[in-house]
């Protein structure tokens, strides 16, 4: 983690020749402020899932572990040698009211550059994922409700709060797809393949 984040941190501070990701599609896209709460929501679902599965299941905390830094590692080297940036906010006059106030921050915190793939999507999916296939946790029909649907919330927050490119989210989903499947394919689903 700590490299990751000195990696990460260090591309923004740095400027470089980004490629704007903006599609025909995201110009359709409307600007909803009330969605940065799902955006934010994205700090605690990962961090909750994470601790669920560290306190039941060593095994699949390092499945997660495995899924999540495997992904961001590409990421970053995706943001190092491919640049990107997406530059289509609202201005920050325009923003009112409890959400506007929090879309400004993160706004100001976080550069709209290094945005493809979108690790909030990625990040996401892969926690998703976890909930899905836990055979430890409890609740199941719940939890893959709620890994689900948050998924999905957190994925229209970044285009809703012009954070991300519709381009962004799809190769984040591309990108877990590669990373998941090899390391939560099963026993039982690699009989089935063999048959």
């Amino acid at each position: 983690m700590p490299i990751y984040f000195l990696w990460y941190f260090g591309l923004q501070q740095k400027e470089f020749i980004y490629h704007d990701v903006y599609t025909a599609v995201d110009a359709h896209i409307p600007f909803i402020d009330f969605f940065i709460w799902f955006y934010v929501y994205w700090f605690i679902f990962v961090v909750v899932t994470c601790l669920l599965l560290f306190f039941t299941s060593r095994k699949e905390f390092y499945r997660i572990c495995a899924a999540l830094f495997i992904g961001m590692t590409i990421c970053l080297i995706i943001f190092t040698i491919y640049p990107t940036s997406f530059s289509h906010r609202p201005p920050l006059q325009s923003l009112e009211g409890i959400s506007g106030w929090m879309v400004q921050n993160i706004y100001e915190a976080d550069r709209c550059v290094n945005v493809f793939p979108s690790i909030h999507v990625y990040n996401s999916i892969v926690c998703a994922v976890a909930l899905w296939k836990s055979k430890v946790l409890p609740y199941e029909k719940t939890r893959k409700i709620v890994g689900v649907l948050s998924a999905i919330l957190i994925t229209l927050s970044t285009l809703f709060i012009r954070q991300h490119s519709i381009l962004d989210g799809l190769a984040a989903g591309v990108l877990a797809i590669f990373i998941c499947v090899p390391i939560y394919k099963t026993k039982k689903d690699k009989k089935k393949a063999e048959l």
